[in-house]
């Protein structure tokens, strides 16, 4: 899937190579990339907190914050090699080493993997749902469907929580430990700040590129780029999602932009978000 995804990409690159071989390198370009790396770079260190607060939740070890920011920047890099496993194995692997059993970094470990996917779910739905509502295909009815839903599970918690207690031995830590629900709803917070500035990562690059973008544009992009981190997190084998995550973005950003940018813009901001790793990566993973 990633090598046909390249491929559609490379495709896209070759029918608008006008466009491609068009942007200039100029200082001020090369600022906006390298500003883009850095505010990604700072994004991971949301990544980093949230799983601090639910290992430290889950586990009573006696890790300093900056030991596991750094473990967990070093194992950063690792989501590159293909299987895009590698980055929980390793960080599972010295965290092991230094103490902690595997049960606690096994449950950490899904517990951050639900918690990212919950992230990227709520933003592609909040900016589907807020395009289509304030876009030309004005659907109030979803808002209506939405407020039911919501409105709809608050009724019914109560009695989830007693089915999930009676018939769910593994859900008692949670429903009955308040510091670990506080710290995976911390942890939820601190997977949206990364997708909120990362999804600016992109806007901001469109607007470099197009000059102007309009608010029901932002939405679109914000969904877009949730959808596609979602797809290549989920896409077994793809490193980080190569490929995976362009191919969705050429296809989303072009039907939003009807520029044909689609290709450049996915190309560059997998630019910045590899340098940001690498950056995140220097700056938090030599500390102790």
């Amino acid at each position: 899937m990633a090598i046909i995804s390249l491929g559609f990409v490379g495709v896209q690159l070759s029918e608008n190579w006008d466009k491609v071989g068009a942007y200039q390198f100029t200082f001020a370009s090369l600022a906006g990339l390298l500003l883009g790396a850095v505010v990604y770079a700072g994004a991971c260190f949301f990544l980093s907190s949230a799983w601090y607060q639910i290992l430290s939740a889950i586990s009573s070890h006696s890790l300093s914050v900056k030991l596991l920011r750094s473990i967990y920047a070093r194992s950063q890099i690792a989501k590159y090699i293909p299987g895009n496993v590698m980055h929980i194995a390793s960080r599972h692997i010295m965290l092991n080493r230094l103490g902690i059993s595997h049960k606690p970094l096994a449950v950490a470990s899904l517990a951050e993997m639900i918690g990212l996917v919950s992230a990227a779910v709520t933003f592609a739905i909040i900016g589907g749902t807020l395009y289509d509502l304030w876009g030309e295909y004005l659907k109030p009815q979803l808002l209506y469907i939405g407020l039911a839903v919501i409105a709809m599970l608050l009724v019914l918690l109560p009695l989830i929580r007693i089915a999930c207690l009676k018939y769910i031995p593994a859900s008692h830590d949670l429903l009955k430990k308040p510091r670990l629900q506080g710290a995976l709803f911390r942890a939820y917070l601190e997977y949206l700040l990364f997708f909120a500035l990362a999804g600016a990562i992109l806007v901001a690059l469109v607007f470099q590129l197009d000059g102007y973008v309009s608010s029901n544009s932002v939405f679109a992009i914000l969904a877009s780029f949730a959808i596609s981190w979602l797809a290549g997190f989920i896409t077994p084998g793809a490193p980080s999602g190569i490929g995976i995550r362009e191919t969705i973005l050429v296809v989303s950003l072009d039907k939003i932009l009807l520029a044909g940018n689609g290709a450049l813009i996915a190309i560059l901001f997998r630019f910045m978000t590899v340098s940001g790793d690498v950056l995140f990566f220097i700056i938090a993973g030599g500390r102790k």
